[in-house]
This record gives C-alpha cells, structure tokens and sequence, in this order.
C-alpha cells in the first residue's frame, strides 16, 4: 500500500511539473525542501560534462556613463597580455559666451591640468604606468553615440605630439589631492591630475563666439578630444588597470591663467571643459593578446579540455555538451545542478574571480544564443535562482526544469555556453525576443578564473551534473 502511494505521489507530482515548468520559479521546491537521498524513493546521478575552451568574438560597447579602463597587464602567467585605452570629449558647458573670462586682458596660463576621477583598479596596485595625452585628430566617426563604441573599435587617429604625460603610481590613485585657487584650497580624492603644455590652451583662447563658440558641432570642428594612451616602454610595472568615471564631475580640463593690465596682474581665473550630456563622445578600446595555459587550452584541438580558462570581456567561453541527458529515462526531477569548482591558478592574488558567470544555449538550428530553456528568467535576482556566483569555492546552475523537459517531453538538449560576460544579451527561450541586456560583471575586462574542465584528473572535483530525482 506504501509503495502505491509513493507511486501515485511521484506520478502527480510529474503531472505538475510537466504542466507547469514554463511557470514554476525555481524557488518554488527549495533546497531545504529537496528529499533528501534514500536510494528507496529518492535517488540521485551524477553525469558525464564535456568542456571545450574557446575564443569569444566579443561586441561589447561601453556607455558613457560606465568606468572607462586605461592601463595594461603585460604578462599574466595564465592569460596573456590586456591592453587598454580611452578616448574623450571635453567641451566647455555652454556655448555663445566665451568660456575664458577677460580674455582681451592678455591671459598669462600658470598650468593646464587633465583630471580624471578615478574609481577602482585590477590586478596589482604596486603598477607604475606611464600615461601620455595626445589631441584626437579630426575623425567624423568620433562622435556621441548613444550605444556606445565596441571595445574592439579600431584605434583612432591622433597627433604624435605628447601634450602631457605622467608616470602613474597606482598605489596613489586614491591619495588626496589639492586643488590651489586663489581664495581657496579644494581637498580632492580619487582623482588623477596630468599637466599638459600650457601653449596647448592659448588656441582655445584665440576662438570667439561667432563661430567656435556658438554651437557643440562648431566647437568640436576645432577640438575633437583626447586621446589616453600607455607608453609601454617608460612604464616600468604593466601589472593593473585603472577605471574612471568620465561623467563625474572631478573629470575635466582645467586651465588655470592670470590676467593682467600693463605690467600690473588683476586676477586668477580658471576655466573648465568637462564631459556633458549633449556631447558624450567617448570609446575604449580594450586588446587581449592570449598566452600562457589558456592560450594552449584553446589551440589543443582536444574536445573535452581538463580545465577551464574563462577571462571577463573581451574573453573566452566553453562550450558544454552532456550527452547522457538525452538517454534518460523519464522521471521527477528535483534538483538538477551543474557545479564547477574553481582551481588555484598563477597571480589569483592580483587578478580576482568574475564577480559571476553566465550561462545560456547555443541555438544552432535557428542561428542564436537563447536562453537555458525554463530555468532562466530575466529577473534581477537571476544569480541565485539560476546560478552563476560563486559559493563554496564552486559556480554552481540549477538546470531543473530544462533537464525536466528533456527526460519527460523527449526536447533538445543543447550544448551549453559558459563564459564571464560584461553584459549579454541572449534571446529569451519562450518568446523568441530580445529582452534588454543583463549586466553580469563589472568594471569592463576585470576577472579571471580557471575551474575544473570535463577531464580533469581528480574525478571527485570534475565538473558533473548532479541529478536528485524520483522514479516513475
């Protein structure tokens, strides 16, 4: 009699997971809630995962308003080189006024200050870089652009000539700065200050509100921007990156000058370009150059790779295939979870975990990346319904209700895509369409991580699907 009702049981509780997969969240059965393994009526499997390691065309664009990177890693042990640079707009705020008061009073430039409002950095904080300015020369294409620049845009081009330089000791980025005004002294953090050649501002000067002046479009025609860019040769530790905010307000071009009659100094101005909403002309470029393990983890040809090497964007993916789900047998599923333990890897110390990974499905009867059939929704607690952070040292999904649907309704298992994404977009299972992008780790081109791949020696730490189910 016991043995029926637990037959009956399971075959209702089938009846409404398959009737209801597509709207259950994966909340619903929690882990506290899981039967717990007897081997009488609950039993569990642990399937076979092969991982391949792949390059990742990337399109990633940054906004204006997210950390633009500069700075380079020359040679990290596991993944190579990453270089990084940025270009920007500084405009003055307003225009049919000249931005330099009592400009007719022959204007004496004391100094001329690029400042930039640092945010953060990735990888080794005892890095000294040397970053040298170059005006931008003129190029149509640089313009403001509400999507962005793909971070693999090709440079553009800018004069040879080095406005202003400095050897930025990273481990300074978050020191106390003074700003010397003629009444006051301003106490700033977080801000990076490169002095230019002060010839470079009488230009902007000798400019008048006829023409240079009266518009944005008119004023860019004389001054496109800046250019950021790393002298490789004068910076002797390439070992971080830096991120700035270019829409805060410590961002700007400052020019400090001194006015005078005859031989007699009447004041001390200064004037300012900053990055406005009317004129976000802005692109970073980020270049990766593979090396080291993962570089011969992507070229070995082998398809069931022993470990997993995956850089945040631009980066790499593996590709992940289960073949023994589509040989199951028709059950309940009540936990399905794919878990990769992250493995020690060279200089972890400097350069940190993802701050989550992502997987969806390659498609490749309809040409497109989707969603994990039923277990992914676009909710903002998608990481913990899902999975993709990091706990007890492993990644961990919940495939549930896909694995569900392919022992109970015979659908498609496909091979999977797991990769350290800045932002995704993949097309959502149910409906087809392409629902606003999810943002997964942030800042751009920070985190790295190696993880246990589908061969790898220790059989106790390989990646597995580990499946709790009841049967039929």
């Amino acid at each position: 009699m016991k043995r029926n009702l637990v037959v009956f049981f399971s075959a209702a509780l089938l009846v409404f997971f398959v009737g209801s997969c597509k709207k259950v969240d994966t909340t619903t059965i929690g882990d506290d809630l899981i039967p717990a393994v007897d081997n009488i009526n609950t039993f569990d499997t642990v399937l076979e995962v092969f991982t391949d390691n792949l390059f990742l065309p990337d399109s990633t664009r940054l906004l204006a308003t997210e950390l633009h990177p500069w700075g380079m890693i020359e040679n990290d042990a596991e993944f190579g080189k990453t270089k990084t640079e940025f270009y920007v707009s500084l405009t003055p705020s307003s225009y049919g006024t000249h931005p330099f008061a009592k400009k007719d009073e022959n204007p004496i430039f004391d100094s001329v200050i690029l400042a930039l409002s640092y945010s953060s950095l990735y990888g080794d904080s005892n890095s000294m870089q040397k970053i040298d300015v170059h005006e931008i020369e003129f190029d149509n294409t640089f313009r403001n652009r509400t999507a962005g620049f793909r971070i693999d845009t090709a440079d553009f081009n800018f004069d040879p000539t080095v406005l202003g330089s400095k050897l930025v000791d990273f481990t300074k980025l978050n020191d106390s700065v003074y700003d010397i005004r003629k009444r006051d002294t301003l106490r700033l953090k977080n801000q990076l200050r490169i002095p230019l050649n002060t010839a470079f501002a009488n230009r902007f000067v000798a400019l008048d509100t006829a023409t240079a002046y009266k518009t944005d479009s008119a004023f860019r025609l004389r001054f496109q921007g800046l250019a950021l860019t790393i002298d490789e040769g004068a910076s002797p530790a390439k070992r971080a990156i830096a991120y700035f905010a270019l829409t805060n307000p410590n961002t700007k071009l400052i020019f400090y000058y001194r006015v005078r009659t005859g031989t007699t100094v009447t004041d001390t101005l200064s004037a300012e370009f900053g990055f406005h909403s009317f004129n976000f002309a802005n692109a970073a470029t980020v270049r990766r150059t593979p090396a080291g393990n993962y570089l011969t983890s992507v070229s070995n040809a082998v398809p069931n790779d022993d470990k997993i090497y995956l850089q945040s964007s631009p980066g790499s993916y593996t590709a992940i295939r289960i073949p023994g789900l589509k040989n199951l047998s028709n059950r309940v599923i009540h936990r399905a979870d794919l878990s990769f333990e992250v493995l020690p890897s060279a200089e972890s110390n400097f350069y940190g975990l993802p701050t989550s990974l992502f997987m969806d499905a390659i498609d490749t009867a309809n040409k497109r990346i989707t969603t994990v059939p039923y277990d992914f929704s676009f909710n903002s607690d998608y990481a913990n319904t899902f999975g993709g952070n990091i706990k007890n040292n492993k990644y961990t999904f919940n495939l549930s209700r896909y694995v569900q649907s392919i022992v109970t309704r015979k659908e498609k298992d496909f091979t999977l895509r797991l990769y350290a994404p800045y932002v995704t977009v993949p097309t959502d299972f149910a409906t087809g369409l392409i629902p606003p992008s999810v943002l997964v780790n942030t800042p751009i081109a920070s985190g790295r991580v190696v993880l246990t791949g589908g061969s790898y020696a220790d059989i106790t730490k390989r990646v597995r699907l580990r499946i709790i189910y009841s049967k039929i």
